[in-house]
């Protein structure tokens, strides 16, 4: 009898035990979800806005950037439904005449709507001599648009027979474009950022200028200006704005830390438009800029002193 009391009596204590254990013991707090890496959002806008502009250099290589007119017209024939023709003059020169088609976004509209515009479509831009519309190539690659700029603008689709009315389109913007995660929603805000920092100065006529302006802002305090050469060495050695340092428009992102960001950089190459186009990553650095429009031959015409190397 004692046996079995004491038995049960033992077996009565030894769950009381593990009850009391299991209540007892501390629970285990669940494990914290590690935290993703602060994004650093000049950083990843710069290496976005230089992957784009090297898409950019990559279709100037090819032929396509800036694109011949006759060309853009061969694509678009028959094809019509695929692109969006988007011209960025002012509001009183579009009404004059444009591209059948095309919708008016000058290129403060043009900032403000960067996020809105269709993904599904091709934008094939143009403006008056090339140059505004290749402002917007690097930052349009960069939020991963489909974008073409017209060689010289306006007059060289007149030229190539694009069909011109005066019948204005609607501009719809599309949804916001959406970020992937965070480091696109830095990216899109910075390459934001800066475009429409650039549409400003583009819009102030203090970004693209003549080569007289250019000549005379130099010639008034040389120390605070460097004078970058985008065109091709052998280019460079027959003749050059006096004091101007070459760096080849495939070679900027890798000399770009050469470059003083306490003087206004003032750009040129063969047209105005490949230095219209470097100065996203360039302001994405940055630095302070100036182009030239039209580029070398307006900077000879314009005054400045022409050496050899």
């Amino acid at each position: 009898m004692f046996t079995k009391q004491f038995k049960s009596l033992v077996a009565l204590l030894m769950i009381l035990a593990f009850v009391i254990a299991g209540c007892g013991a501390p629970a285990k707090p669940p494990e914290k979800p590690a935290s993703a890496p602060a994004v650093d959002a000049a950083a990843v806008t710069k290496e976005a806005t230089w992957d784009a502009y090297k898409k950019v250099v990559a279709d100037n290589q090819a032929k396509n950037f800036p694109l011949d007119a006759a060309k853009a017209k061969e694509l678009i024939q028959g094809n019509e439904s695929k692109y969006l023709i988007i011209d960025m003059r002012a509001p009183e020169d579009y009404a004059k005449g444009h591209v059948k088609g095309a919708v008016n976004l000058p290129i403060g509209a043009f900032a403000a709507n960067l996020d809105k515009l269709p993904a599904d479509k091709t934008l094939l831009l143009y403006c008056y001599t090339g140059q505004t519309s290749a402002l917007a190539m690097a930052p349009l690659k960069a939020l991963g648009y489909k974008a073409i700029s017209i060689s010289k603008g306006f007059p060289s689709v007149e030229q190539a027979g694009f069909a011109v009315d005066t019948t204005a389109v609607e501009f719809k913007p599309a949804a916001a474009r959406v970020p992937a995660d965070a480091k696109d929603a830095a990216i899109q805000a910075g390459v934001i950022e800066n475009f429409t920092a650039i549409a400003k100065q583009a819009a102030a006529k203090t970004l693209i200028i003549k080569g007289s302006e250019a000549k005379d802002l130099v010639a008034a305090a040389s120390d605070k200006y460097t004078i970058v050469d985008l065109r091709l060495a052998e280019d460079f050695d027959k003749a050059h704005v006096k004091g101007a340092v070459n760096i080849p428009l495939a070679q900027l992102k890798d000399k770009v830390a050469s470059l003083n960001k306490d003087k206004t950089v003032v750009l040129y190459c063969y047209s105005g438009q490949t230095a219209a186009m470097a100065t996203a990553p360039l302001k994405a650095e940055g630095y302070k800029l100036i182009s030239i429009t039209t580029g070398y031959g307006e900077a000879e015409k314009g005054g400045f002193a022409i050496e050899a190397k």
